[in-house]
Protein backbone atom coordinates (compact mmCIF):
# COMPACT_ATOMS: atom_id res chain seq x y z
CA UNK A 1 0.00 0.00 0.00
CA UNK A 2 1.56 3.37 -0.99
CA UNK A 3 2.68 5.82 2.11
CA UNK A 4 2.88 9.43 1.14
CA UNK A 5 4.86 11.83 3.13
CA UNK A 6 5.18 15.51 3.50
CA UNK A 7 7.97 17.55 2.37
CA UNK A 8 7.04 20.62 4.43
CA UNK A 9 5.04 21.37 7.69
CA UNK A 10 1.80 22.19 5.79
CA UNK A 11 0.25 22.31 2.65
CA UNK A 12 -2.69 22.93 0.61
CA UNK A 13 -3.70 20.75 -2.47
CA UNK A 14 -7.00 22.14 -4.56
CA UNK A 15 -8.10 19.29 -6.94
CA UNK A 16 -11.15 18.16 -8.58
CA UNK A 17 -12.05 14.23 -10.16
CA UNK A 18 -14.43 12.17 -11.64
CA UNK A 19 -12.62 9.69 -10.13
CA UNK A 20 -10.25 9.47 -7.57
CA UNK A 21 -6.87 8.56 -8.80
CA UNK A 22 -5.58 6.96 -5.56
CA UNK A 23 -6.28 3.91 -4.25
CA UNK A 24 -6.30 2.62 -0.32
CA UNK A 25 -3.38 4.69 1.04
CA UNK A 26 -2.20 6.25 3.74
CA UNK A 27 0.12 9.76 4.97
CA UNK A 28 2.42 10.35 7.26
CA UNK A 29 1.26 13.54 8.40
CA UNK A 30 -2.45 14.70 9.31
CA UNK A 31 -5.18 15.53 6.54
CA UNK A 32 -8.10 17.75 6.72
CA UNK A 33 -10.36 16.78 3.83
CA UNK A 34 -13.27 19.02 2.56
CA UNK A 35 -15.77 18.27 0.08
CA UNK A 36 -15.93 21.95 -1.98
CA UNK A 37 -19.06 20.10 -4.28
CA UNK A 38 -19.47 16.41 -5.07
CA UNK A 39 -20.78 13.08 -3.35
CA UNK A 40 -19.37 9.88 -2.71
CA UNK A 41 -17.75 7.57 0.05
CA UNK A 42 -15.02 7.60 2.36
CA UNK A 43 -13.62 4.44 4.13
CA UNK A 44 -11.10 4.13 6.74
CA UNK A 45 -9.43 1.09 7.80
CA UNK A 46 -7.84 -0.47 11.22
CA UNK A 47 -5.13 -3.38 10.79
CA UNK A 48 -6.73 -3.99 7.46
CA UNK A 49 -10.31 -3.88 8.34
CA UNK A 50 -12.42 -1.12 6.91
CA UNK A 51 -13.22 1.30 10.58
CA UNK A 52 -15.76 3.55 8.15
CA UNK A 53 -17.71 1.61 6.04
CA UNK A 54 -18.38 3.80 2.91
CA UNK A 55 -19.21 6.65 4.84
CA UNK A 56 -21.44 8.79 2.49
CA UNK A 57 -19.70 12.75 1.45
CA UNK A 58 -21.53 15.54 0.21
CA UNK A 59 -20.56 19.28 -0.33
CA UNK A 60 -19.10 20.84 3.05
CA UNK A 61 -18.65 17.75 4.53
CA UNK A 62 -15.07 17.48 6.57
CA UNK A 63 -12.48 14.49 7.34
CA UNK A 64 -9.72 14.76 9.58
CA UNK A 65 -7.46 11.53 8.89
CA UNK A 66 -4.55 10.89 10.98
CA UNK A 67 -0.93 9.82 10.21
CA UNK A 68 -1.07 5.78 9.54
CA UNK A 69 -4.45 5.44 8.85
CA UNK A 70 -4.99 3.84 5.50
CA UNK A 71 -8.23 5.21 3.79
CA UNK A 72 -9.95 5.63 0.40
CA UNK A 73 -12.42 7.92 -1.56
CA UNK A 74 -15.00 6.80 -3.58
CA UNK A 75 -16.52 9.63 -6.38
CA UNK A 76 -20.30 9.12 -6.98
CA UNK A 77 -20.54 12.75 -8.38
CA UNK A 78 -17.93 15.19 -9.99
CA UNK A 79 -15.98 16.29 -6.62
CA UNK A 80 -13.92 18.96 -5.81
CA UNK A 81 -11.02 19.06 -2.46
CA UNK A 82 -9.95 20.99 -0.62
CA UNK A 83 -6.98 19.07 1.58
CA UNK A 84 -5.07 20.94 4.40
CA UNK A 85 -2.09 18.83 4.96
CA UNK A 86 0.02 19.31 8.20
CA UNK A 87 2.44 17.64 10.37
CA UNK A 88 2.35 17.07 14.06
CA UNK A 89 5.68 19.46 14.32
CA UNK A 90 3.04 22.10 12.69
CA UNK A 91 0.63 21.68 15.19
CA UNK A 92 2.90 22.02 18.23
CA UNK A 93 4.92 25.12 16.48
CA UNK A 94 2.26 26.98 15.26
CA UNK A 95 -1.50 26.02 15.95
CA UNK A 96 -1.23 25.33 20.11
CA UNK A 97 0.94 23.10 22.15
CA UNK A 98 -1.96 21.21 23.87
CA UNK A 99 -3.33 20.37 20.73
CA UNK A 100 0.03 19.00 19.02
CA UNK A 101 1.18 17.11 22.05
CA UNK A 102 -2.78 15.62 22.88
CA UNK A 103 -4.59 15.25 19.65
CA UNK A 104 -5.19 11.85 19.09
CA UNK A 105 -3.67 9.36 16.39
CA UNK A 106 -7.19 8.04 15.95
CA UNK A 107 -9.95 10.98 16.79
CA UNK A 108 -10.38 11.86 13.16
CA UNK A 109 -12.41 11.07 9.87
CA UNK A 110 -16.20 12.53 9.43
CA UNK A 111 -15.80 15.04 11.57
CA UNK A 112 -19.57 16.81 12.90
CA UNK A 113 -19.27 20.51 13.04
CA UNK A 114 -21.84 22.38 14.81
CA UNK A 115 -24.03 24.40 13.04
CA UNK A 116 -22.55 27.68 14.12
CA UNK A 117 -18.71 26.39 13.35
CA UNK A 118 -19.75 24.64 10.12
CA UNK A 119 -20.66 27.61 9.19
CA UNK A 120 -17.07 29.43 10.07
CA UNK A 121 -15.77 26.61 8.54
CA UNK A 122 -17.04 27.32 5.08
CA UNK A 123 -15.91 30.66 5.37
CA UNK A 124 -12.53 29.96 5.97
CA UNK A 125 -12.17 27.68 3.39
CA UNK A 126 -13.89 30.37 0.90
CA UNK A 127 -11.11 31.91 2.20
CA UNK A 128 -7.98 29.62 1.48
CA UNK A 129 -9.60 28.84 -1.82
CA UNK A 130 -9.56 32.31 -2.78
CA UNK A 131 -5.98 33.07 -1.44
CA UNK A 132 -4.67 29.81 -2.54
CA UNK A 133 -6.00 30.76 -6.66
CA UNK A 134 -5.17 34.33 -6.36
CA UNK A 135 -1.82 35.06 -4.57
CA UNK A 136 -1.30 38.34 -3.39
CA UNK A 137 0.45 40.37 -0.89
CA UNK A 138 0.80 38.52 2.40
CA UNK A 139 -1.00 35.30 1.13
CA UNK A 140 0.96 33.40 3.02
CA UNK A 141 0.78 34.77 6.39
CA UNK A 142 -2.56 34.88 5.42
CA UNK A 143 -2.79 31.24 4.57
CA UNK A 144 -1.32 30.44 7.86
CA UNK A 145 -3.75 32.06 9.77
CA UNK A 146 -6.84 30.60 7.77
CA UNK A 147 -4.67 27.35 8.03
CA UNK A 148 -4.67 27.13 12.26
CA UNK A 149 -8.15 28.56 12.16
CA UNK A 150 -9.55 25.70 10.59
CA UNK A 151 -7.55 22.92 12.50
CA UNK A 152 -8.89 24.68 15.68
CA UNK A 153 -12.56 24.52 14.51
CA UNK A 154 -12.18 21.16 13.21
CA UNK A 155 -10.16 20.13 16.68
CA UNK A 156 -12.97 21.54 18.74
CA UNK A 157 -16.05 19.35 17.15
CA UNK A 158 -13.49 15.91 17.38
CA UNK A 159 -15.09 13.33 19.48
CA UNK A 160 -12.84 12.33 22.48
CA UNK A 161 -10.83 15.74 21.95
CA UNK A 162 -7.39 16.23 23.21
CA UNK A 163 -7.35 12.39 24.43
CA UNK A 164 -3.91 11.91 25.70
CA UNK A 165 -1.04 10.81 23.22
CA UNK A 166 -0.49 7.31 22.82
CA UNK A 167 2.59 5.69 24.72
CA UNK A 168 5.74 7.44 22.46
CA UNK A 169 7.00 3.80 22.60
CA UNK A 170 4.59 2.48 20.47
CA UNK A 171 4.73 5.35 18.60
CA UNK A 172 8.21 5.58 17.80
CA UNK A 173 7.79 5.84 14.10
CA UNK A 174 5.77 9.33 14.55
CA UNK A 175 8.47 11.00 16.96
CA UNK A 176 10.84 9.85 15.04
CA UNK A 177 9.58 11.95 12.20
CA UNK A 178 8.78 14.47 14.29
CA UNK A 179 12.38 14.83 15.45
CA UNK A 180 13.39 14.38 11.34
CA UNK A 181 11.22 17.50 10.59
CA UNK A 182 12.64 19.49 13.73
CA UNK A 183 16.06 19.39 12.59
CA UNK A 184 16.17 19.03 8.81
CA UNK A 185 18.25 22.03 9.18
CA UNK A 186 20.24 20.84 10.97
CA UNK A 187 22.16 17.50 9.23
CA UNK A 188 24.41 16.49 11.91
CA UNK A 189 21.58 15.72 14.37
CA UNK A 190 20.23 13.45 11.29
CA UNK A 191 23.28 10.65 10.79
CA UNK A 192 22.03 6.77 11.44
CA UNK A 193 24.32 6.31 13.92
CA UNK A 194 22.58 9.47 16.27
CA UNK A 195 19.23 8.66 14.97
CA UNK A 196 19.71 5.20 16.06
CA UNK A 197 20.78 5.89 20.11
CA UNK A 198 18.10 8.40 20.54
CA UNK A 199 15.42 6.17 19.35
CA UNK A 200 16.94 2.87 20.85
CA UNK A 201 17.53 0.80 17.87
CA UNK A 202 20.27 -0.62 16.13
CA UNK A 203 22.19 1.38 13.75
CA UNK A 204 22.18 -1.83 11.14
CA UNK A 205 17.81 -1.35 11.46
CA UNK A 206 17.49 2.06 11.56
CA UNK A 207 17.18 2.44 7.49
CA UNK A 208 15.22 -0.69 7.16
CA UNK A 209 12.73 0.58 10.09
CA UNK A 210 12.45 4.02 8.38
CA UNK A 211 11.45 2.48 5.20
CA UNK A 212 8.87 0.12 6.51
CA UNK A 213 7.20 2.82 8.95
CA UNK A 214 7.42 5.43 5.85
CA UNK A 215 7.56 3.65 3.07
CA UNK A 216 10.81 5.11 1.39
CA UNK A 217 14.40 5.46 1.75
CA UNK A 218 15.79 7.33 4.59
CA UNK A 219 18.73 9.46 2.37
CA UNK A 220 16.39 10.08 0.28
CA UNK A 221 13.61 11.14 2.38
CA UNK A 222 16.02 13.55 3.81
CA UNK A 223 16.98 15.13 0.24
CA UNK A 224 13.01 15.41 -0.94
CA UNK A 225 12.54 17.53 2.41
CA UNK A 226 15.34 19.65 2.34
CA UNK A 227 15.22 20.40 -1.28
CA UNK A 228 10.77 20.99 -0.98
CA UNK A 229 12.63 23.94 1.35
CA UNK A 230 14.97 24.98 -0.95
CA UNK A 231 12.06 25.50 -3.45
CA UNK A 232 10.16 27.17 -1.20
CA UNK A 233 12.92 29.64 -0.50
CA UNK A 234 13.88 30.15 -3.59
CA UNK A 235 10.41 30.83 -4.82
CA UNK A 236 8.98 33.16 -1.54
CA UNK A 237 12.39 35.09 -0.31
CA UNK A 238 15.28 36.61 -2.21
CA UNK A 239 17.81 34.66 -0.37
CA UNK A 240 20.83 33.75 -2.48
CA UNK A 241 21.56 29.74 -3.29
CA UNK A 242 24.71 30.23 -1.07
CA UNK A 243 22.43 32.02 1.68
CA UNK A 244 20.23 28.83 1.52
CA UNK A 245 22.89 26.56 1.75
CA UNK A 246 23.98 27.86 4.73
CA UNK A 247 20.54 27.61 6.66
CA UNK A 248 20.00 24.47 5.46
CA UNK A 249 23.23 23.04 7.07
CA UNK A 250 25.14 22.60 3.41
CA UNK A 251 28.78 23.49 3.79
CA UNK A 252 29.06 23.80 -0.36
CA UNK A 253 26.58 25.59 -2.40
CA UNK A 254 27.72 24.23 -5.55
CA UNK A 255 26.67 21.13 -4.21
CA UNK A 256 23.34 22.18 -3.86
CA UNK A 257 23.24 23.50 -6.78
CA UNK A 258 24.01 20.42 -8.48
CA UNK A 259 21.84 18.43 -6.38
CA UNK A 260 18.92 20.89 -6.85
CA UNK A 261 19.46 20.38 -10.86
CA UNK A 262 19.09 16.68 -10.89
CA UNK A 263 16.02 16.92 -9.42
CA UNK A 264 14.41 19.25 -10.61
CA UNK A 265 16.14 19.42 -14.09
CA UNK A 266 17.01 23.65 -14.09
CA UNK A 267 19.30 25.55 -12.20
CA UNK A 268 18.63 27.19 -8.57
CA UNK A 269 18.85 30.90 -10.86
CA UNK A 270 16.27 29.20 -13.65
CA UNK A 271 13.48 27.75 -11.12
CA UNK A 272 13.69 31.18 -9.57
CA UNK A 273 12.65 33.32 -12.80
CA UNK A 274 10.29 30.75 -14.13
CA UNK A 275 8.37 30.80 -11.08
CA UNK A 276 9.07 34.71 -10.26
CA UNK A 277 7.31 35.08 -13.72
CA UNK A 278 4.51 32.54 -13.48
CA UNK A 279 3.55 34.51 -10.16
CA UNK A 280 3.80 38.05 -11.80
CA UNK A 281 1.57 36.46 -14.97
CA UNK A 282 -0.93 35.22 -12.24
CA UNK A 283 -1.19 39.04 -10.13
CA UNK A 284 -1.97 40.78 -13.46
Amino acid sequence: MWKENLYRPVEILLTEHDTFPIGKHQHSFYEMAYILNGSGSFSAYFFGERQEEGCEYHTNDLFLIPPDSPHLFTIKEHSKFAFVRFTQNYLTDYVDCKIGESLSLRSGFHIHLSDNDRSAFCRLMKLIVGEKQNKGHLSELLLQHYVNCSILLCTRNLSGILSEYDDPINNKSQYMLQYIQRHIHQPELLKLDLLADKFNISPKYVGRFFKRHFGEDYKQYITKNRLKIVEDMLTNTKMTVKEIAARLGYTDSCYLSKLFTQHYGVTPSQFRHIHSHMFGMMEE
